[in-house]
């Protein structure tokens, strides 16, 4: 069920791209609660963890922008550490690679 709730979880945030469209996580728990009643708050995180999402003090947003990645890598790391930060914005870089800077996207030239 996880897949198919992380699919949902995808859909129901569609309409929320760039932070000042963010969603209080509030509002995905509640829409995936109809699909699965006994879900936790730690479940939720483990689902939305998997998604090329972004969190923050706004709440859950998909990104537009480097700058949304970055200031959400920043958040992470506060919270998570950089390992985390990091595994975290791959997984948006993987889905959005538009969004990774350039910097990273070129690489080592010499």
């Amino acid at each position: 069920m996880s897949d198919f709730l992380r699919s949902e979880a995808m859909k129901f945030l569609q309409s929320c791209r760039g932070r000042d469209k963010a969603m209080p996580r509030t509002e995905l728990f509640h829409h995936l609660r109809l699909f699965e009643p006994r879900l936790s708050d730690r479940r939720l995180r483990d689902i939305y963890s998997e998604l090329p999402v972004c969190s923050s003090e706004d709440g859950l947003f998909i990104p537009k922008t480097t700058r949304e990645v970055m200031d959400f890598r920043a958040y992470v790391t506060k919270a998570h550490g950089p390992i985390i930060a990091a595994r975290r914005c791959e997984v948006i870089f993987s889905f959005y690679p538009k969004l990774r800077p350039i910097a990273e996207a070129q690489g080592e030239l010499f």
